[in-house]
């Protein structure tokens, strides 16, 4: 969406985390998990360098959220710190943080989603575009080196790329197919999530081409859902977390009929409103709206925990050991 405000991320001190690699879990069969999956994104290794560093969440912060009950976590990184160089090994050390978290969650049952934090381009350069240096064939080798290392766990799932933006539909549809093949050539059988144009907007989806074009992606093993987003404050893009009066019972309307009717399912990967209870009760309305409509919605992660946001108004992390208004609202939907 041309006028999408992106989110302000406070960022406490630097998180540690030690780097032993645990073991891989020896999961095996495809996890299909009946109901409605609920957690949170753990922010912070798709932040900006701090101190000539960045770092994963830290597993205390992971266990906070487990303990409370919820049961999938979207964690973004940048495809260039993973992958350092294109079409080369990934980085083993970058990916050691990486490893325990997905060890720890998925150890408690809960749904770890590698999210491709990049808005559809790697340094600056838009993939698949026409001439542009980095092309499907990279994105896809990237996918496929993830892939290799995690699938053994069917509880990790793959959500292909973060929020493309003013980029051609066609390049999109290129980049992620390339991805989702190079996934199942790899072994991985987990769900994979494609993302729209247009920062994958939910609220937008039948006004750009996401309507019509995502219709055009494909998984070889039909093992997919779309990740889309979506804020309750003007503009929908998450900047004053203010919510729009009214907002959260009818926003996912448009694109519930459009999955319903294309028998395709979503994945609401980002979504928050600000503690005031007028925005309480419009995130109320929405996670309402996603459970009574789970036929299309099959789970949601809130933006965000992670342990870097200090007190920002739209975290979900504790402040002072208190709970957020919105992590106890979060928690009261669990139960579906």
């Amino acid at each position: 969406m041309a006028q999408h405000s992106r989110r302000t991320f406070i960022q406490g001190s630097a998180l540690s985390l030690a780097l032993a690699t645990p073991a891989a879990s020896a999961l095996a069969a495809v996890v299909k998990p009946k109901g409605f999956r609920l957690g949170v994104n753990l922010a912070g290794a798709e932040f900006a360098m701090i101190g000539g560093r960045w770092n994963w969440p830290s597993l205390d912060n992971l266990n906070y959220y487990l303990a409370k009950g919820f049961n999938v976590f979207r964690v973004p990184f940048k495809w260039n710190r993973l992958q350092t160089q294109i079409m080369a090994p990934l980085d083993a050390t970058a990916l050691a943080g990486l490893d325990q978290i997905v060890a720890t969650a998925t150890a408690a049952g809960a749904v770890v989603l590698l999210d491709a934090h990049d808005y559809g381009r790697r340094d600056k350069q838009i993939i698949a575009d026409t001439d542009s240096p980095v092309t499907a064939a990279m994105f896809a080798d990237f996918w496929g080196r993830m892939a290799a290392r995690y699938r053994a766990n069917p509880l990790v799932w793959y959500n292909l790329m973060n929020e493309p933006h003013d980029q051609s539909a066609q390049a999109n549809i290129a980049a992620q197919n390339a991805a989702c093949a190079a996934i199942r050539a790899a072994g991985a059988r987990s769900k994979v999530l494609f993302s729209g144009t247009a920062w994958t907007g939910a609220h937008s989806w039948m006004t750009t081409a996401n309507a019509t074009a995502t219709l055009q992606m494909v998984d070889p093993l039909d093992n997919f859902a779309f990740d889309a987003h979506q804020y309750l404050d003007r503009g929908y893009g998450g900047g004053t977390l203010n919510a729009i009066p009214g907002v959260g019972a009818h926003i996912l309307q448009a694109i519930t009929d459009w999955g319903r009717a294309n028998r395709r399912q979503v994945f609401i990967g980002e979504f928050a409103s600000g503690p005031t209870p007028p925005s309480l009760s419009e995130l109320n309305d929405l996670l309402h709206f996603m459970v009574s409509n789970k036929d299309v919605f099959i789970g949601a992660t809130y933006f965000a925990g992670g342990g870097t946001w200090g007190n920002n108004m739209g975290s979900a992390d504790p402040v002072g050991g208190v709970d957020k208004p919105q992590t106890l609202l979060l928690q009261r939907y669990l139960k579906y």
